[in-house]
């Protein structure tokens, strides 16, 4: 099994792009990225704008070589209403567009079904499904809610089987912060792990106990499943001080023997969190 992280904040924009290719099938998942509209006051600079363009051209060119293309939720940086029509012709998994959704979701999902209906797309609900590939498969989950709050809608994950090798990719679990996305986690055993986690950018606004139960719920992921590879990306990388918070995690992966990485040294490349260094660059530059 072959696992690369297209687009994420460690590379420098708001992304979960990744591929994953087993038996020669290509699947791509969330194939979108986007960037803070505004952080610390201050919109995108021409950095990351350039930075989005390269990665969502790498994207749209993995997209058109895809077999199987599974989109989480409805959030822009995890799908491209415009790019309905590079996914005629592949098996396209969506999260369920009218249940377990919210209603800012459900609005785009609704535009979104329009255009892929346009574009001659045969789409499928995703929630609870196990589809075999060649020499492995795909499971994905129930629903499981945006974080702790549930007004944001929910999200599926995604479990990509193959030669004896188990990848999970959470999408926004936001930590985790709910138990029952811990306990899916330790029942599908992976050996590599993809895990959004918690906005710590946020403080308070995500809420102090929230923090504290993510970071708790991936010690117990750490110390009882011990995963091979832990990816920590997503909401966690739009903090400069991420490590500070993941010091624990850190400490716990080294002890289990676990690799705990960025999507950026997952994937060999330098660590640019360009949105948490929107204000450095504003203050170096004025």
């Amino acid at each position: 099994m072959r696992v690369e992280i297209l687009a994420a904040e460690s590379l420098g924009v708001r992304s979960m792009a990744v591929e994953v290719e087993c038996s020669g099938v290509r699947i791509l998942i969330d194939p979108g990225a986007a960037l803070g509209p505004r952080r610390y006051g201050l919109p995108p600079d021409r950095l990351e704008l350039e930075r989005l363009s390269r990665a969502r051209s790498l994207i749209r060119e993995r997209l058109r070589g895809a077999e199987l293309v599974v989109i989480t939720h409805y959030h822009f940086d995890h799908y491209l209403p415009d790019w309905a029509e590079d996914l005629r012709g592949k098996r396209v998994f969506l999260k369920d567009p009218v249940r377990n959704i919210n209603r800012n979701q459900a609005h785009r999902a609704a535009e979104f079904l329009e255009r892929l209906i346009r574009s001659g797309v045969h789409w499928e609900v995703a929630e609870g499904r196990r589809i075999k590939l060649p020499g492995g498969e795909i499971l994905f989950s129930g629903p499981f809610f945006h974080g702790p709050d549930p007004r944001f809608g929910c999200v599926i994950s995604v479990v990509v089987r193959a030669g004896g090798q188990v990848f999970v990719h959470t999408s926004d679990v936001s930590g985790p912060v709910r138990p029952e996305v811990v306990h899916f986690l330790l029942e599908q055993q992976p050996d590599l792990l993809l895990v959004d986690g918690p906005s710590t950018y946020l403080g308070p606004r995500f809420g102090l106990r929230a923090l504290e139960m993510a970071r708790e719920n991936l010690l117990r992921i750490i110390r009882d499943l011990g995963p091979g590879v832990l990816i920590l990306d997503h909401h966690l990388l739009r903090d400069l001080s991420w490590r500070r918070w993941a010091g624990p995690l850190f400490e716990a992966a080294e002890a289990r023997g676990t690799r705990l990485l960025s999507g950026a040294e997952f994937s060999g490349k330098p660590e640019t969190l360009l949105e948490a260094e929107r204000l450095k660059r504003f203050r170096d530059n004025s």
